[in-house]
């Protein structure tokens, strides 16, 4: 009788979609995790402008952030453009929100006008209360995403397929978020191989530094022409 192949959880979860947005996180430089969620939130951001822009539900969320953030607003200006609008998604989302911060401003307006005379008339000033704005939602959605990131790099931390095509990637899991896999008990073997690629770029940095000296052939590989990017960009990642 032959004997059965029983599959283990590990060689059956790297056929489903965590293991592909971890293989799609490390085709190109970068943090994985960050990768992730910045492709996540264009797809979301893409798919609410093409599919959501009257949407009810949306447009209350929209409404009471005031828009979206900084971050989140480019974000959206560059979904639009690769949707190749003109920029009526947007327009359309944006017209009651600019209603109702006109309404804001000018009810501000005259709780100042207010204050000017209690002012004038030596009595007690009271308080004029900034509009307050709830979190942006695309931020909210994103935290899911990071997590769900995290997570995978988690659970394939000690896989040894994994491994080999994170060493062998430009990607580079930035500090806050190799910081956020060590408390959670990341496997050690990726920390070790993340700490090797920080001191390649180590080098590479010093390398860029030594050659500006004036008495040096500016010969400079394109890893140390990068190197300062990169060094930024290992502390800041792209997902705050």
């Amino acid at each position: 009788m032959a004997e059965l192949n029983i599959e283990d959880e590990i060689t059956r979860a790297k056929r489903g979609m965590m293991w592909v947005k971890l293989e799609e996180s490390l085709d190109g430089a970068g943090c994985p995790v960050c990768n992730q969620v910045g492709r996540s939130e264009a797809h979301y951001l893409e798919s609410m402008l093409y599919e959501y822009v009257l949407d009810a539900g949306v447009r209350k969320k929209l409404h009471h952030s005031h828009g979206f953030c900084t971050r989140h607003a480019a974000t959206a200006l560059e979904a639009e453009k690769k949707l190749n609008s003109d920029g009526l998604h947007l327009a359309t989302m944006y017209d009651s929100v600019l209603d109702e911060g006109l309404r804001i401003l000018k009810n501000q307006i005259t709780a100042l006008e207010e204050l000017e005379k209690e002012k004038r008339r030596r009595r007690p000033e009271k308080q004029v209360h900034p509009a307050h704005a709830s979190k942006c939602f695309v931020c909210e959605f994103a935290a899911e995403a990071e997590a769900g990131a995290v997570h995978g790099l988690l659970y394939f931390s000690r896989d040894r397929d994994f491994l080999k095509m994170y060493a062998a990637s430009k990607a580079t899991i930035c500090f806050r978020h190799i910081e956020a896999l060590v408390k959670e008990r990341v496997g050690l073997e990726l920390v070790s191989e993340t700490v090797q690629k920080v001191e390649k770029l180590k080098v590479n940095l010093s390398e860029f530094i030594r050659k500006h000296d004036h008495q040096s052939a500016h010969d400079y590989r394109e890893d140390e022409l990068n190197s300062y990017v990169s060094a930024v960009r290992f502390f800041a990642g792209s997902c705050r």
